[in-house]
């Protein structure tokens, strides 16, 4: 089967279709990580600062979608990963589901302090992000802080990781033939 132009076209639809709540809701995460300036300057990465590098090259190198980090690390980074999980349907209405943020920051022991606070790395980062996050509405409906742990992951990394609920739709939209619809759960 040969893969054209049009096959692109279709799996491309889904960075901007609203029917995956995973992808839209990571999608506003990331905007919202990378919109905040002093999070790009804690992450302290020094090769992308060097270049002058935007917000938007951070995604995928400090900043990522998924908790997982190379096997091997060769320079001293510093990372914010985050989950989205949908960990239980709402028992007595089929229209909302339980959404949980998980974000797992991971600094290097070798960089954990902050030269301009003096406050350990990840520490910092962690009440940034709870400073965006906690008690708001920016991704529709309010979230609130849950669970906050710290220890660390191995000889390497000092880790924080922050959960975050929100009581959310459940999937209430269907996209037919390139129009969005509520659907008919029932």
């Amino acid at each position: 089967m040969e893969w054209t132009q049009e096959d692109v076209a279709e799996l491309q639809k889904f960075t901007t279709t609203i029917d995956s709540d995973d992808i839209k809701v990571k999608e506003q995460i990331k905007q919202m990580l990378l919109n905040n300036r002093f999070i790009i300057h804690v992450l302290n990465n020094k090769e992308l600062e060097e270049v002058e590098a935007e917000p938007d090259e951070y995604y995928n190198v400090n900043i990522l979608p998924y908790y997982l980090l190379a096997p091997t690390q060769t320079n001293v980074q510093n990372f914010i990963c985050f989950e989205v999980i949908y960990d239980e349907m709402m028992r007595y209405n089929s229209s909302v589901k339980r959404l949980n943020v998980i974000f797992h920051i991971l600094c290097h022991h070798d960089n954990i302090t902050d030269e301009d606070t003096g406050i350990a790395r990840h520490d910092l980062l962690a009440a940034l992000i709870q400073h965006d996050f906690n008690f708001t509405n920016n991704m529709g409906k309010k979230l609130k802080l849950v669970a906050d742990q710290s220890r660390p992951v191995d000889n390497m990394f000092i880790s924080r990781t922050l959960t975050f609920e929100q009581i959310t739709d459940n999937n209430l939209v269907k996209t037919y033939n390139d129009n969005p619809r509520l659907a008919n759960k029932f």
